[in-house]
């Protein structure tokens, strides 16, 4: 697309993106009538979730007597639990199952696909594995993520990596290239920039006097330095605004990526975690840009579906696990089936892979070290749409990228799912559009994910997309919709680096625990972190090795 427009056409244009947009805000206000797409709200199980929490599930199990036997069970398929079950199989272990609420594994990086393309419902990309992200390096070369070393760094599948143009902002009525505001900018605006920009350069550097980097990924192997740890103690607001930064354009794009990596605003996010999403992102390749990212049309669900087909024999969909108790020595895990009847199996060892605010409706007898904590981190609702579109969208200035974000809007805008294809005549688009709930506290939130429509939900997102693309509306053919009351954790000043989250990673007798929210930040490799950490700790109480 050209960055240059005659004025004939310039003001033809305004003038045919008025008539639409007018149009399209007279379609979308008569909410008597049915929408111009179908639309569908899907999501996760939550009335199973809500009847575990509820401790109505707990009465199905009093009396169940064991039915099998694993030497390991795992509860929970998402990334945490299948990169459990990864490391345990690399070690020569078989004899586990992992149990998933769910119908099929994945979590938050679950994905679907329709006859457009494939879409993630939840994470969609992974950065550039820095050095220390061993685990995340090693199964990127079994998986041919990595294809060989050169000069000491890895050489990525060209396939993978995002494909150009990779992002563009809508600001003041057009599109520019990448997401940090440029234009309209004060030159105050710029010299807050280039200062913010540069002491994150240097933080990525840094190291504690422990030698370790002050920011690491996984997070467990960041500098425990009392100078860069104190910054958990603050949020990223309070500490931007001690550092001098005042520029609109720059605080809300570092909102921006809190809301992207946190679900939440920088008032209520730990300046460590804060920065962290900065200068904790130091991985290279041969073949790649430092800030570079892999990615697939269906999201992170194309690591799921590897993981998927190297441990089918092991994974148990559709069975949520209800109860989990000592007994003479071993584990009783209850899970519900498909048709609601209920089977035992007694195990050694549990790995439990489920967001620790559930783990007390579920472990008989104990007590979770978030119950009563004033600085307990919360977890974000989200809402993700999958929106399939005839023809590409119409707008002025930068083309069509990957990421597509409008300045100042409540959501972060749309990934283009089929970004990823290899294809001269590409014609329908899936978008997958993020919004997170971030304005409001977690359980209002939750309550306006639940009780608002499909169809109201449907009427915000495409007036937002109008406001980008005018006449979009024509454009949809469909709109699927999936509610995550519990999207991710969000860290609050003071956890991270606290006695809670600590705690978190002790085991209950030979139950071990597994989930990104033992980090505080939910993504790829901490998730995969925790589970391999998980396995690795049973094997160590086996007395083995690996």
């Amino acid at each position: 697309m050209s960055k240059f427009i005659s004025r004939a056409t310039f003001l033809k244009g305004i003038v045919g993106a008025a008539a639409a947009a007018g149009a399209a805000k007279v379609l979308l206000d008569r909410r008597e009538e049915k929408l111009p797409f179908p639309c569908r709200m899907l999501g996760p199980s939550m009335a199973k979730g809500h009847k575990i929490r509820n401790g109505s599930a707990a009465e199905l199990v009093a009396k169940t007597s064991p039915t099998s036997s694993r030497e390991i069970v795992i509860v929970g398929g998402g990334i945490a639990g299948l990169s459990a079950a990864w490391w345990l199989k690399k070690q020569g272990i078989t004899d586990f199952t992992v149990l998933e609420m769910e119908n099929e594994v994945g979590g938050n990086s679950s994905s679907g696909r329709n006859d457009t393309s494939a879409y993630p419902w939840g994470a969609h990309y992974i950065p550039l594995a820095n050095e220390e992200s061993s685990y995340v390096r090693t199964f990127f070369e079994e998986e041919g993520i990595i294809q060989a070393m050169k000069g000491g760094k890895p050489v990525y599948n060209e396939l993978y990596l995002c494909h150009e143009p990779q992002e563009r902002l809508f600001k003041d009525g057009i599109f520019s290239e990448g997401l940090v505001p440029k234009r309209g900018l004060q030159p105050a605006d710029k010299v807050e920039m280039e200062r913010f920009f540069n002491l994150v350069t240097e933080l990525r550097k840094t190291r504690g006097n422990d030698g370790r980097f002050a920011f690491a990924i996984p997070i467990e192997l960041s500098s425990r330095d009392v100078q860069w740890r104190s910054l958990d103690q603050i949020s990223m607001a309070d500490w931007l605004a001690q550092q001098g930064f005042k520029s609109a354009p720059l605080l809300w794009y570092i909102d921006y990526c809190c809301r992207d990596d946190y679900g939440s605003l920088g008032r209520n996010v730990s300046a460590w975690a804060g920065l962290h999403y900065f200068a904790g992102r130091r991985g290279a390749a041969a073949n790649a840009e430092m800030n570079s990212v892999v990615t697939w049309p269906e999201g992170n669900g194309y690591v799921v579906e590897c993981l998927r087909k190297r441990l089918e024999p092991h994974l148990q969909t559709g069975s949520p696990a209800v109860s989990i108790r000592s007994s003479n020595g071993k584990l009783h895990t209850v899970h519900l089936n498909k048709d609601d009847s209920r089977q035992c199996i007694e195990s050694n060892y549990v790995i439990f892979c489920a967001p620790r605010f559930i783990s007390p409706y579920i472990i008989s007898g104990y007590v979770s070290p978030l119950q009563g904590q004033t600085n307990a981190p919360s977890y974000a609702p989200w809402l993700v749409a999958n929106i399939t579109l005839k023809g590409i969208p119409v707008a002025r200035g930068a083309e069509l990228s990957w990421d597509n974000v409008a300045y100042r809007s409540p959501s972060l805008g749309y990934v283009v799912a089929n970004h990823q294809d290899i294809t001269t005549g590409r014609n329908n688009l899936v978008v997958t559009y993020y919004r997170p709930l971030a304005d409001e506290a977690p359980a209002a939130a939750r309550r306006k994910l639940s009780e608002t429509a499909a169809m109201e939900w449907a009427n915000i997102i495409a007036q937002e997309l109008e406001r980008m693309h005018p006449g979009i509306t024509r454009q949809i053919l469909s709109m699927d919709l999936w509610p995550w009351g519990h999207g991710m954790i969000s860290p609050a000043p003071g956890y991270i680096w606290g006695t809670v989250r600590e705690k978190m990673t002790h085991s209950h007798g030979n139950i071990f625990f597994a989930h990104s929210d033992i980090s505080g930040i939910s993504n790829f490799e901490e998730a995969q972190y925790r589970g391999v950490e998980a396995a690795k700790a049973i094997l160590a109480r086996r007395g083995q090795t690996g």
